[in-house]
């Protein structure tokens, strides 16, 4: 649908799609759709750039109360999942993600949430 290189039209087109993106009206509406925990989930990861770390933050954040994922387990499901080995790098935002869930988590204890 659109050419490479971007014609004057693809352009124009992909600007109007990005102002309609950006409009609080549309996002409202879209995010109605889902539940308050899903929208909460939305948030909190917003910032995670890749496909794998929303992954491995989402795998982590929906584990029940008590039950553990050890970190080699995650990498392997990872690994397998998006079809690529995780370098020193990739392994240390892991646990940048795992520490977040697990603060994340702290935090709605301490507030008298039990959703943890």
């Amino acid at each position: 649908m659109i050419q490479n290189p971007l014609s004057e039209t693809d352009r124009l087109g992909l600007q109007l799609i990005e102002k309609t993106w950006g409009k609080r009206e549309i996002l409202r509406a879209q995010l109605s759709q889902f539940s308050r925990k899903r929208r909460q989930q939305l948030i909190n990861s917003a910032d995670l750039e890749t496909k794998w770390e929303r992954y491995a933050y989402s795998r982590l954040s929906n584990l029940e109360k008590g039950e553990r994922l050890p970190m080699k387990k995650l990498i392997d499901e990872v690994e397998i999942t998006f079809g690529f080995t995780l370098s020193h790098t990739h392994k240390s935002r892991l646990y940048c993600v795992r520490r977040r869930v697990y603060n994340d988590r702290n935090k709605l204890l301490k507030s008298g949430k039990t959703e943890a």
